[in-house]
C-alpha cells in the first residue's frame, strides 16, 4: 500500500514539471528513496521472521527471553535508516522546491519520523525527528541557510514538528514493546501447547477442530494438518464419535469447564482412558463460539489401578494366607485367610516375626537352607510344620517368593501358604488303603512287595538270609460254611493277631486276599533258625480263636522259600514260595515246606523242553517210523506199528525214549496224539492204493483217550481217509496207563469200535490193573511186553509169564502178540507156546514208510519163519 500511495503521488507532483532536467533529476530522487525504503522495510520484514530449522527449546527459550524483557532492542540499521530517509526525502524536496513552498518541506519530512520510528523504536524515531529538525531549520526556515528562527509562527511550526517526532517515537516504542509482548505470550503459548505430552484442541460450535497439537495428533492417530477441520465423526469410530459429541455440547450448552474421563477408542486399536478437562471458547459478547479440551493419557494408570484393584481382591478373598514380610523380616500385612488358618489377627501379627509361627519342628539347617534358596532362585516352596495361636501344629503349604523393584532391591516378601491337615489326612487313609488289608490291618502285596525289595537288599548287603512265607489255611472253606462269614472274618483277624505275637520287629504279615497269608522272616542266620521260626508260625496258628463263644483251632499249609539259596528275584520267591505251599498241602498238611531250587530248575527245564517240541509240531519236524507184525506160522505181515521220532534239524532223528517222557501228561499229548493218527492214516491210505492191505496201529494215551472230542476227531480223520477201513485201524493202550475214569474210557471204547477200530492193550504183564483192564476195556488184542520176551530164553520167569499170558488170551478169547522178538529163536519159542504174531528187531527195525516195500519183497525171498525149527 505504501509503495502504490508513492508511486501514485511521486508520478502526480512529476506531472507539475515542464522542465525536462527537473523531471528527471525528481524522478531519479524518488527513485533512490522509493529503493531505501524498500530495502529498509524488506530487511526489517525477514529480520521478523523466525528461524526454520530452530528447535522447539530454542523457540521457548526465545518466547520466555522476549517475554522477560520490557523493551526490545534497536538494530544499528534502523539508525542508517533514520538518517538516510530524511537526507532522501530532503534530496526530492530540493528537486521540486521551486514548485512547492518551504513549509511543505516539514511536512514531508514527518514520514521518515513516523517510519523510522515504526520500524526502530524510539531511538530511531528520535535520531529521524532530529535530522529532520536540523533540515528544516537550515534549508526551509527562513533566513535559509542558518540556524536561526525568525518568525514565531515558524518557531511554533518547528517546535510542533520536534513535538510530533518525539510524540510519535514515543507512542511507537509502546506499540513495538506490547506487539513484542504478544509475540512472546504466542510463542509461549505455542511452545506450551507444542511441548506438552497432553493433547490440546479446540473446536468451533460445529465441532470441527480448529487446533490440535503433535500429541493429539497421536492420539488421532493422523497428522495434525489433516484433522483440521474434521470433527470426531470422521475420526473415530461411530460410538466413540457419538459418545464424544454429546460430551462436548453438553459442556457448551452449561458453559462451564469440566473436569472428567474419557474412553476413545480408534479404528482397530484397544481403547484407551483420558482425563480431559473441556471447557467453552466464548466470544467478547461472551456467547459460546467453541470449546476447548485438554487429554491425559492415562490407561496405564487405570491398567495400573485395576491390577492393583484385583491385586487387592485376590489379597483380601483369598482362600490362602498371604502375609507380606520386609526385608528386614518383620510381618507388615496379612489378609483374612492368615487370620483364619493361623487365629492371629492383623494387629496381632504386624511388626512381628515370622518365627511367631515357628513349630519347633524345624531346626536351623532347615530355615537356613529355605533363605538360601530365596536368595539365589527368588522362591522356595515345600511343606512345613507351623503353629496355631491356640498352640496346635499343623502341616502346610508354604511358598515365598522375593519381590525386586525395577533396581533388582527387595521391596518385600510374599509368603502363601494353606493348611494341608486334610490332605495329609487324607493321604495317611489312602495310604492305609492302598498298603494295608482293610479287615487285618495287615501290609497287602504292594507294601509286602515294597519290604520284601528292601529285605533282599539289605540281605545282599548283610551277607544275611531271609525267607518268604506263603501260608494258606486248612480247610478254612468248611469253617466259614460251618458257622458264617462273618465270624470266618473273625477267624482271619484272630489269626492274624496270634501272627503278630511271635514276629520280630523286622519280620513282616500281610495278607494276599482270602485265607492266604504270606510271611517275610528277615535277618536269618542258618536253616536251622528258619526251622524253628516257622515251627512257631504253625503253633501261632493253631492257637484257638474265640468266635462268638466257640474256640475253634485251625491248621496251616506252608511253603518257604529262602533267600539268597533261592537266587531270584521278589516276585519270583513268592512264586515259589506258593508252589512249595502246595507241596505241602499234599504231603498232607498242617506242615511247611522248604522249596527246592534244583527241584524247580528240572520243572524250567522240562517247561522249556516242552516249549520245543511244540514248535517242532508246528514246523513238522515230527515223523513216523513203521515197525511190522509177521505170522510165525506162515510169514503173512499182518500189520505194521507207527513208532513216533522226532527229526530234529539240530539233533538229528531223536529217539522216542527221551521225549515221550516230557509229553506224557502234558498239553502236548492230545495234539501230537491227533497228529500221529491222522498221519498213520493218511499213509494207510497210501499203501492201500499200492496193494498193500495192511492192519495199522499206533499207542494212544490215557489222557488222549479220555478226552471230551477223541471220539470226535477219530471219526473225522477215518472221513478224511475213505479208502481205509476202520477195521484195519488199531489203537494200542497202554497197560500200565493210569487210566482214572475206567467207565468213560469203557465208553469211548465201545463207540469207537461201533465204527470198526480194533483196539489192543499194549505192555500187558507190566502193570498192576492188567486183569481190570482186561475184564472191563473191549480190546481186541493182547502185545506182551518186550521185557518178558526178551528174557524168556534165559529167565524161567519171564518164559512163564509169557506162556501164562498167551493162556490168559487164550481163556479170554483175545488174540495175542509179543513184541521184543530180538532173535528167530525167539520167535521158535512163542510158537512153541502158542503165541504165532510178533515183532521186533528179529523180524524188522522200524523204518521209514517208503522203505517198507523193499523189507517186504526182502522177507519174502528169505522165508525166516521156515527155518523156526532150526
Amino acid at each position: 500500500m505504501l509503495s502504490l500511495a508513492w508511486i501514485f503521488l511521486s508520478d502526480e507532483l512529476l506531472t507539475s514539471y515542464t522542465d525536462v532536467s527537473a523531471m528527471v533529476w525528481l524522478s531519479t530522487a524518488k527513485g533512490i528513496f522509493y529503493v531505501t525504503v524498500s530495502s529498509a522495510l524488506f530487511f526489517m520484514a525477514l529480520r521478523a521472521v523466525p528461524d526454520q530449522t530452530a528447535s522447539l527449546k530454542d523457540a521457548r527459550e526465545h518466547a520466555l527471553s522476549l517475554g522477560s524483557i520490557s523493551r526490545t532492542s534497536t538494530h544499528w540499521s534502523s539508525y542508517v535508516f533514520a538518517v538516510a530517509l530524511p537526507l532522501s526525502l530532503l534530496m526530492v524536496w530540493v528537486a521540486i522546491s521551486k514548485t512547492i513552498s518551504n513549509e511543505s518541506l516539514m511536512i514531508m519530512l514527518m514520514l521518515p519520523i513516523i517510519i523510522s520510528a515504526l520500524l526502530g523504536g524510539i531511538w530511531p524515531g528520535i535520531l529521524a525527528t532530529a535530522v529532520s529538525a536540523v533540515i528544516v531549520l537550515y534549508m526551509a526556515l527562513p533566513p535559509r541557510n542558518s540556524f536561526v528562527i525568525n518568525s514565531a509562527l515558524d518557531r511554533l511550526q518547528w517546535v510542533f514538528l520536534i513535538s510530533n517526532g518525539l510524540a510519535v517515537s514515543i507512542l511507537s516504542d509502546m506499540l513495538r514493546n506490547s506487539l513484542s509482548r504478544a509475540d512472546a505470550q504466542r510463542a509461549l503459548l505455542n511452545a506450551v501447547v507444542s511441548g506438552t505430552s497432553d493433547a490440546v484442541f479446540v473446536k468451533d460450535i460445529s465441532g470441527r477442530y480448529l487446533l490440535i497439537n503433535d500429541a493429539g495428533a497421536q492420539v488421532v492417530g493422523q497428522a495434525a494438518t489433516a484433522i483440521i477441520g474434521q470433527d470426531d465423526s470422521s475420526i473415530f469410530p461411530p460410538e466413540t464419535a457419538q459418545n464424544l459429541i454429546n460430551i462436548d455440547r453438553a459442556i457448551m450448552a452449561a458453559g462451564k469447564t469440566d473436569t472428567h474421563e474419557e474412553t476413545v477408542t480408534r479404528h482397530g486399536a484397544q481403547p484407551m482412558a483420558f482425563l480431559v478437562t473441556k471447557g467453552p471458547v466464548k466470544d467478547s459478547q461472551g456467547q459460546v463460539v467453541g470449546l476447548f479440551g485438554i487429554s491425559k493419557d492415562i490407561t496405564a494408570r487405570k491398567q495400573a489401578e485395576l491390577a492393583q484393584k484385583e491385586a487387592a481382591t485376590v489379597f483380601e478373598s483369598s482362600y490362602e494366607g498371604i502375609m507380606m514380610v520386609s526385608p528386614d523380616r518383620i510381618i507388615t500385612r496379612v489378609n483374612p485367610a492368615f487370620t483364619r488358618i493361623t487365629g492371629y489377627t492383623l494387629s496381632e501379627a504386624q511388626g512381628q516375626s515370622p518365627r511367631l509361627l515357628s513349630s519347633g519342628r524345624h531346626g536351623p539347617d532347615f530355615y537356613e537352607e529355605i533363605w538360601h534358596s530365596i536368595h539365589t532362585h527368588g522362591v522356595w516352596r515345600g511343606e512345613i510344620f507351623n503353629k496355631r495361636k491356640c498352640g496346635e501344629i499343623y502341616p502346610e503349604m508354604l511358598s515365598i517368593s522375593a519381590v525386586p523393584d525395577a533396581q533388582g532391591n527387595i521391596q518385600h516378601y510374599i509368603g502363601v501358604f494353606w493348611d494341608i491337615s486334610q490332605i495329609k489326612a487324607q493321604e495317611a487313609a489312602l495310604d492305609r488303603i492302598a498298603h494295608y488289608d482293610p479287615l487285618t490291618g495287615s501290609p497287602n502285596r504292594h507294601l509286602l512287595s515294597r519290604r520284601l525289595d528292601q529285605a533282599i537288599t539289605r540281605a545282599n548287603r548283610l551277607g544275611r538270609s531271609l525267607a518268604v512265607c506263603f501260608l494258606d489255611l486248612d480247610e478254612f472253606k468248611v469253617i466259614n460254611d460251618k458257622h458264617s462269614p462273618t465270624q470266618g472274618d473273625q477267624l482271619l483277624v484272630g489269626v492274624a493277631a496270634n501272627l503278630q505275637q511271635i514276629l520280630r520287629a523286622d519280620d513282616t504279615l500281610a495278607r494276599l486276599g482270602g485265607d492266604e497269608f504270606v510271611l517275610l522272616l528277615s535277618d536269618i542266620a542258618d536253616l536251622q533258625e528258619c526251622e524253628r521260626l516257622l515251627k512257631r508260625v504253625l503253633a501261632a496258628v493253631n492257637l484257638p480263636v474265640v468266635l462268638g463263644a466257640t474256640p475253634v483251632s485251625i491248621t496251616a499249609s506252608m511253603g518257604v522259600s529262602l533267600y539268597p539259596h533261592d537266587q531270584v528275584d521278589a516276585d519270583t520267591l513268592l512264586r515259589h514260595a506258593d508252589q512249595a505251599m502246595y507241596l505241602a498241602k499234599e504231603e498232607g498238611r498242617n506242615r511247611f515246606h522248604l522249596f527246592d531250587p534244583e527241584s524247580n530248575r528240572q520243572a524250567q527245564q522240562h517247561r522249556l523242553y516242552l516249549a520245543k517240541l511244540h514248535q517242532a509240531l508246528d514246523q513238522n519236524e515230527f515223523v513216523l517210523y513203521y515197525q511190522p507184525k509177521v505170522d510165525l506160522i506162515n510169514g503173512d505181515i499182518v500189520g505194521v506199528e507207527a513208532l513216533l521220532r522226532w527229526q530234529s534239524p539240530v539233533h538229528g532223528l531223536v529217539s522216542p525214549a527221551q521225549f515221550l517222557p516230557d509229553i506224557d501228561g502234558s498239553a502236548l499229548e492230545t495234539p501230537i496224539g491227533e497228529w500221529v493218527i491222522k498221519t498213520m492214516l493218511k499213509q494207510a491210505s497210501i499203501w492201500q492204493h499200492q496193494g498193500y492191505s495192511l492192519h495199522v496201529s499206533a499207542n494212544v494215551s490215557a489222557n488222549h483217550l479220555l478226552s471230551n472230542n477223541f471220539y470226535t476227531q477219530l471219526q473225522q480223520a477215518l472221513a478224511q481217509q475213505p479208502d481205509v477201513s476202520p477195521s484195519h485201524i488199531e489203537l494200542e493202550v497202554l497197560e500200565t496207563a493210569a487210566i482214572r475214569d475206567m467207565d468213560m474210557a469203557v465208553t469211548t471204547l465201545m463207540r469207537c469200535r461201533e465204527l470198526g477200530i480194533q483196539f489192543s492193550l499194549d505192555d500187558f504183564g507190566t502193570g498192576y490193573s492188567s486183569l481190570t483192564y482186561l475184564r472191563k476195556l473191549p480190546v481186541n488184542l493182547l502185545k506182551i511186553d518186550q521185557s518178558f520176551v526178551r528174557g524168556m530164553l534165559d529167565n524161567p520167569d519171564d518164559l512163564s509169564i509169557v506162556q501164562s499170558v498167551v493162556q490168559l488170551a487164550k481163556s479170554f478169547n483175545r488174540g495175542v502178540i509179543a513184541e521184543g522178538v530180538e532173535t528167530m529163536a525167539h520167535g521158535a519159542a512163542l510158537v512153541q507156546l502158542g503165541c504165532r504174531m510178533a515183532q521186533g528187531y528179529g523180524i524188522a527195525k522200524p523204518m521209514p514208510a517208503e522203505q517198507f516195500p523193499e523189507w517186504c519183497e526182502q522177507w519174502k525171498i528169505r522165508q525166516a519163519w521156515c527155518h523156526l525149527g532150526e
